[in-house]
């Protein structure tokens, strides 16, 4: 009977120690936040939404950097999804109508190459290059 106490009581310690491990190193689903200069850390989704009340944006986070975002228009379809490597890809800022205002490239979480701008009918109204995060250049359409 002692040995079978000592070994739950270990087994017990083994697996409390190995969730801190887990919830310390921001794997732990539910631990996401942004913290006061609104950098992310831990693990779980986010979610943006229109005026309207209608889903935006949907954003999965583990361990504190982007694994997916997903962008709706205000009936719900899907304008386009990422599924980030290091923080990098394609990334979509959107209307209150759901049109694609901007399309940005990101490195490493920052905007690097070239953002395109669009008008409401879709044309292209400007197109501006980044170089880690800061603006270095304006191009014509």
């Amino acid at each position: 009977m002692r040995r079978t106490v000592v070994a739950v009581f270990i087994a017990l310690v083994v697996v409390g120690f190995g969730l801190l491990a887990w919830y310390l190193t921001g794997y732990m689903p539910g631990t996401f936040f942004r913290d006061q200069n609104g950098f992310p850390h831990g693990t779980g989704w986010t979610y943006y939404y229109y005026e309207s009340g209608e889903l935006m944006l949907e954003e999965k986070y583990v361990a504190g950097k982007g694994q997916c975002s997903r962008w709706f228009r205000p009936d719900g379809s899907v304008v386009a999804e990422t599924n980030w490597v290091d923080e990098s890809d394609v990334g979509y800022y959107l209307r209150e109508d759901g049109s694609i205002r901007a399309r940005m490239l990101y490195v490493n979480g920052v905007a690097h190459g070239t953002a395109v701008y669009f008008d409401t009918d879709g044309s292209v109204t400007r197109r501006v290059m980044f170089h880690e995060g800061h603006e270095v250049g304006d191009d014509a359409p």
